[in-house]
C-alpha cells in the first residue's frame, strides 16, 4: 500500500472501503465488526499513502471523511479483543487511526479538522455501557495530539471540543448503578492520556510518511496544557483547584 503497488486503484480502493464500513452497521456481538472496523485501517493507509502520491481530489477525500464520521459514530459494537481465536476488532481505534491521517491530508481544511476534533470526545460520551480495555483511549488521545499539530485549533476550539465530557465528571463511578460510569471511566482515561502526550510529546508511527509533523510542539501548547487540566479536574477530589499551584 504505502510502497504504491495499489496507486492505480487508490481511489476505487478507497471508495470500496468506504462501502465496507457501512455493511452491518448497528450489529452487536456478531464478526461483521472485522470488516467494518478493518476497512477503516485500511482506509488510514489509503489516505496516507495519497499524502505522499497526491492521488485523490479533495471532493473524493471529503467523501471519505464524511463516512468515516458517520461511521465512527454509529458503530455499537466497541469491543477491543472478541476472543483468543478471533483476535481484537478495536473499532474505535481504528477510527482513531482514520482521524489521524485525515488530520494530515491536504484536502482537509480547518473547518473539517474542527469536526474531526469534535468526534473524538463525542464518542466518549455515547459509549455507556462499554469500558474501553485496549489501549483505545491512546489511540484517540493521539489522532487529537495529531490534529493539534497542525497549527489551525487553538486552545479555545480544544475547549469547546472537551466540552460534552463535562457533564461526566457528575456520574457515579459505580457501573453497577449507572451505566454512564463506563463514559465516565473512558473520559477519564483519554483526557489522562491526552495531558501525557501533549506534556511528552508523540513521535510519527511507522506507516505515517514522514515525521516532520510531530517536529516541534503544537502552537499554544501552554494553553492547552491549561485546558485538559481544566477538563480532568472535576472528575478526581484529588485534584487540587486550578489556583492551588499558581
Amino acid at each position: 500500500m504505502l510502497n504504491g503497488v495499489c496507486d492505480a486503484d487508490l481511489v476505487g480502493l478507497g471508495d470500496r472501503l468506504v462501502a465496507a464500513m457501512g455493511r452491518g452497521l448497528g450489529e452487536v456481538g456478531t464478526d461483521s465488526v472485522f470488516g467494518r472496523s478493518f476497512a477503516a485501517l485500511v482506509l488510514g493507509l489509503v489516505i496516507e499513502r495519497d499524502i505522499v502520491a497526491e492521488i485523490v481530489d479533495g471532493e473524493t477525500m471529503t467523501q471519505w471523511l464524511n463516512a468515516s464520521l458517520d461511521w465512527f459514530s454509529a458503530e455499537r459494537d466497541l469491543r477491543g479483543v472478541v476472543d483468543t481465536g478471533r483476535g481484537v476488532a478495536h473499532a474505535p481505534a481504528h477510527a482513531a487511526d482514520v482521524i489521524a491521517s485525515l488530520a494530515r491530508s491536504r484536502h482537509v481544511d480547518t473547518a473539517a479538522a474542527g469536526r474531526l476534533l469534535d468526534a473524538l470526545p463525542a464518542r466518549l460520551v455515547d459509549t455507556a455501557g462499554t469500558t474501553l480495555l485496549l489501549s483505545e483511549d491512546e489511540r484517540l488521545a493521539y489522532a487529537t495530539v495529531t490534529l493539534l499539530h497542525r497549527g489551525d485549533l487553538p486552545a479555545g476550539r480544544l475547549e469547546r471540543a472537551l466540552a460534552p465530557l463535562r457533564e461526566l465528571s457528575a456520574v457515579r463511578h459505580r457501573h453497577d448503578l449507572d451505566p454512564r460510569a463506563h463514559a465516565r471511566l473512558n473520559a477519564v482515561n483519554y483526557l489522562r492520556a491526552l495531558s501525557l502526550q501533549l506534556d511528552l510529546g508523540v513521535r510519527a508511527m511507522p506507516w505515517y510518511a514522514a515525521a516532520d509533523h510531530f517536529a516541534a510542539p503544537p502552537p499554544g501548547r501552554e494553553a492547552m496544557r491549561a485546558v485538559i487540566a481544566d477538563a480532568l479536574r472535576p472528575f478526581s477530589f484529588w485534584y487540587a483547584d486550578g489556583g492551588a499551584l499558581a
